[in-house]
């Protein structure tokens, strides 16, 4: 295996570090500033981009290649490899601002829907509530009986972090089979109701995705079992991609504070805890990239990636989290401020260690095929 980045994916990389440090950390003073200096009390309000400005970022971001990454090249796309999306993501998982490329599942491209969604005239959700335990979808509850003209689905509720979005792309067991089928729904469709709608976090939102009486055309059941857990392995990926970027901030701004910072007439950087702190972590991140680079490498390779994936992902969240707790520990008060990055990445990778695969479930699957195996 040869992870040596070539010249595309060198040139892609730091076009977007580019993008990302004039478009995005540029921008993050203004967004981060808060209007009054004591919160109200209660929850506070979610934050967002300014409409206009997100309209702009996501024109500058489809003039550079860097918006919908698994467009193909007779779409406008640019065919891009998964170490190459990787290295994308890592990069804008620097930012604490509520913008990154958008990730549609390849094979969607090639459906009716898939003019629209390039031109980003509708917009795709995941509904994949039921993997977020495991990782897998071994135990789905949302089960559809096949007829001649379509899917009958059983009635259920699916929460999902985009409730906005015009098509909603969810997995379904066939009744009486471990069959599973991947349907993609529109949010206007008989029997769609979207409720329930509540803030998660400051920086986002989720909702209840009811399906009642709900028949799904035969055109609308667009996989099956290979392409659910593809759809999972990409997004794991993008979540440990990410991770990286986090820490990669993290530890840059812990370095430079330790360096800058004087308490009781020394700098941060000459005490050893400190230095053990951020070594720790930097040993910690260069594994989980070379594990990140490896699952995304076998991708291109057309090798089996799942299990590299969501191993990537369960190492990279956690270190992310870690990262974070780091940089609030060596930025003291300043770490919890609003005003910086550091509490928003704590709470956001606390968030990403829960989704497509929690710790200890990953780590009991992986124990039991150790086991299992010949």
């Amino acid at each position: 295996m040869d992870l040596k980045l070539s010249e595309e994916e060198k040139l892609i990389k730091d076009t977007a570090a580019q993008f990302v440090d004039k478009e995005l950390i540029a921008r993050e003073g203004e967004y981060l500033r808060q209007p009054a200096a004591f919160l109200p009390p209660g929850a506070p309000a979610r934050r967002d981009l300014d409409r206009q400005i997100r309209s702009e970022l996501t024109a500058r971001a489809r003039e550079v290649g860097l918006w919908c990454l698994e467009l193909p090249e007779e779409l406008g796309g640019s065919g891009m490899s998964a170490l190459a999306r990787v290295l994308i993501h890592r990069e804008f998982g620097r930012s604490i601002l509520p913008f990154r490329p958008v990730s549609i599942p390849a094979f969607l491209f090639e459906t009716p829907y898939g003019a629209r969604l390039a031109d980003g005239s509708v917009s795709l959700a995941l509904a994949f509530a039921e993997s977020h335990r495991t990782g897998e979808l071994a135990d789905l509850q949302i089960l559809y009986r096949q007829e001649p003209d379509g899917s009958v689905l059983r009635d259920s509720s699916i929460f999902i972090a985009n409730p906005s979005a015009e098509l909603f792309l969810f997995p379904a067991r066939e009744q009486g089979t471990r069959r599973l089928g991947l349907f993609v729904i529109a949010r206007d469709a008989p029997g769609v109701t979207i409720t329930d709608e509540v803030d998660l976090t400051t920086d986002g939102t989720v909702a209840r995705l009811l399906l009642r009486g709900c028949k799904i055309p035969n055109e609308q059941l667009l996989g099956y079992e290979y392409e659910a857990g593809e759809t999972i392995a990409a997004e794991q990926l993008g979540l440990a991609a990410r991770s990286l970027g986090i820490a990669m901030r993290c530890l840059a701004s812990s370095i430079e504070h330790a360096r800058n910072r004087v308490t009781f007439g020394r700098r941060l950087a000459e005490r050893q805890a400190v230095q053990w702190m951020l070594a720790d972590l930097s040993v910690e991140m260069r594994a989980c990239t070379w594990l990140t680079l490896e699952a995304a490498w076998r991708c291109d390779q057309e090798l089996t990636y799942f299990e590299e994936a969501a191993l990537a992902k369960k190492r990279a969240t956690k270190m992310a989290f870690h990262a974070a707790d780091t940089a609030i520990q060596i930025h003291g008060g300043y770490g919890v401020c609003k005003e910086f990055p550091f509490e928003g990445f704590y709470r956001e990778a606390r968030l990403m260690r829960l989704l497509y695969g929690r710790e200890d479930e990953l780590d009991r699957a992986a124990g039991a095929k150790f086991l299992n195996a010949e």
